[in-house]
């Protein structure tokens, strides 16, 4: 009989049969919550829902999203944070949460959680950030935005959605390598902060194109620059192409809680994989302006610790400033 067995264990391997990620697992047996620490409306909110639509057929049950907004999303990623670890409750996480961290660390304070409390799943995109204006403003180019900002040093206003978010830091980063100075309107997220740019409420903003091309289609907002290295909107010329060195990227994925189980993670980083390769979720994703770009756990972990050093200066500046 161990001669049996001995001989099944070498043909196994010889036959290179191993069982599938994830496999031999009842899991799940229910639907997934997947919290948004952002209001309706934002890149995060929408992609996240063509994430989880798409994500169904390979999970067998519903993927529900569910926004807890407030405090530049960190009541949110502690709600993500303190769920059981189970693997029913996932965070949407973007490379931008590094923000909350550093600004927390600026002031002082120890960060309401940190990359380590998680464990990352991966990422489906990674996205640049726009500089929109009203449709009626009267600048057409980012130049022109510029030479105005700079003759009337804070009167301009811009608005976020949050405090020491990207697009907060997008924006900041943008006025200093053209040594301009406005004034920061914060709200509580991108659904907030758009309708007050598309009403004239607020001068410009920096946001993601998911969040706004249907009104820079509609003619409610106008884009004046890409802040990537590649076009997304074929009229719309790159910071890199105007010749200001600042490149604003966001990678948006999942996030489970420490402890959840080895083989409840392998099946979530497969699913990730999975739908990034999804034609129906690259078509739902690209109709946003947005684009898919699979990253695995590791690469995410790399780029998120290489941006939280590349920012962690410019939020303790803000901070010293009361920015």
């Amino acid at each position: 009989m161990r001669q049996v067995v001995q001989v099944f264990v070498v043909m196994v391997a010889l036959l290179g049969i191993c069982p599938a990620r994830g496999a031999g697992i009842d899991y799940p047996v229910k639907p997934v919550s997947l919290i948004c620490p952002f209001p309706p409306g934002g890149s995060r909110d929408i992609v996240g829902r063509i994430f989880a639509n798409a994500a169904e057929k390979h999970m067998a049950k519903p993927l529900l999203v569910i926004n807890k907004a407030g405090a530049s999303g960190v009541i949110g990623m502690q709600a993500a944070l303190q769920a059981a670890p189970d693997g029913y409750t996932l965070a949407l996480i973007s490379t931008s949460d590094v923000n909350i961290v550093q600004a927390e660390i600026a002031h002082g304070r120890k960060p309401p959680f940190t990359r380590e409390d998680f464990i990352i799943l991966g990422a489906y995109t990674r996205s640049p950030l726009q500089v929109v204006v009203p449709q009626a403003s009267p600048w057409r180019t980012l130049g022109d935005m510029i030479k105005d900002i700079k003759a009337q040093p804070g009167h301009y206003s811009y608005c976020s959605g949050g405090l020491y978010n990207v697009t907060h830091v997008a924006a900041e980063l943008l006025l200093r390598a053209t040594g301009t100075r406005a004034w920061l309107v914060p709200y509580k997220g991108a659904g907030d902060c758009i309708p007050a740019v598309v009403g004239g409420q607020i001068h410009f903003t920096t946001q993601f194109l998911s969040s706004t091309i249907s009104l820079i289609q509609g003619n409610r907002l106008r884009a004046l620059a890409v802040m990537g290295a590649e076009r997304v909107l074929p009229d719309v010329p790159t910071t890199k192409e105007l010749g200001i060195d600042v490149q604003v990227y966001q990678m948006l994925g999942l996030a489970a809680p420490r402890a959840t189980p080895a083989a409840i993670i392998d099946k979530l980083q497969d699913v990730i994989k999975r739908v990034a390769e999804d034609p129906a979720f690259i078509r739902g994703v690209e109709a946003t302006g947005d684009a898919v770009r699979y990253t695995g756990a590791d690469d995410f972990t790399r780029y998120w610790d290489s941006d939280s050093a590349r920012l962690a200066e410019l939020l303790k500046s803000l901070v010293k400033e009361g920015k």
